[in-house]
């Protein structure tokens, strides 16, 4: 069973608070570090899904191979992007990222391929807190691999990466058009009209 705001068996749970001090300190460009170090609050590895059953203890379980998931509490956004490309020179492993920051929510994965590896991060998106956040495709994870999972999830973001830029750019259209719209009609044809209109009224108001 799952439990706290992921679905994701609490068999794999870690709540381990990462020391921010001794992980941007391995950040080499120095304005991503102070990036970092001003703008996130707290970094939590909470979860390390691996295909081992059975793993009780939480220090043997993070010495398996698997995906961790860490979840990450921002003062302020930074671009999705950055901060899975950061995380995962920091961590070097198979991971998910979770970013939580006024409200809103976005999701970062990165998986190990030779020296550069795959990244995919999804823009901010509001985020219902008393909703549990589902990770984990029960029916279409069922039997996967670990690394299986991870592959989907990774295909899941990408997808919705994809229809969050769409939505955006077609809303950011419709604001243009509306602008268009609103520009048509006080152009100057019909500014000269309305001035007209308004000395008709106004020479009726001086005959009475």
């Amino acid at each position: 069973m799952s439990e706290g705001r992921y679905n994701i068996p609490k068999q794999y749970k870690v709540d381990k608070g990462m020391p921010l001090d001794v992980l941007f300190q391995k950040i080499d460009n120095l304005k991503c570090r102070r990036i970092f170090e001003a703008e996130i609050e707290s970094v939590e590895w909470s979860y390390h899904l691996v295909d081992k059953e059975g793993v009780k203890d939480m220090k043997a379980l993070v010495r398996e191979q698997g995906l961790s998931v860490f979840e990450v509490n921002l003062r302020h956004r930074i671009a999705p992007d950055l901060l899975t490309e950061i995380f995962a020179g920091l961590l070097q492993r198979p991971i998910l990222m979770v970013y939580l920051c006024d409200g809103e929510l976005s999701m970062g994965t990165y998986i190990p391929v030779g020296k550069s590896g795959r990244t995919c991060s999804t823009e901010f998106y509001p985020y219902d807190a008393d909703r549990m956040i589902e990770l984990l495709d029960y029916d279409m994870d069922s039997g996967s691999t670990t690394q299986q999972i991870h592959k989907r999830i990774y295909a899941t973001l990408c997808q919705q990466r994809r229809m969050i830029l769409i939505e955006k750019a077609f809303e950011r259209l419709n604001k243009e058009s509306e602008k268009e719209t609103f520009a048509y009609e006080f152009s100057l044809e019909n500014l000269d009209r309305i001035r007209a209109d308004a000395d008709f009224v106004q020479s009726q108001l001086r005959v009475v």
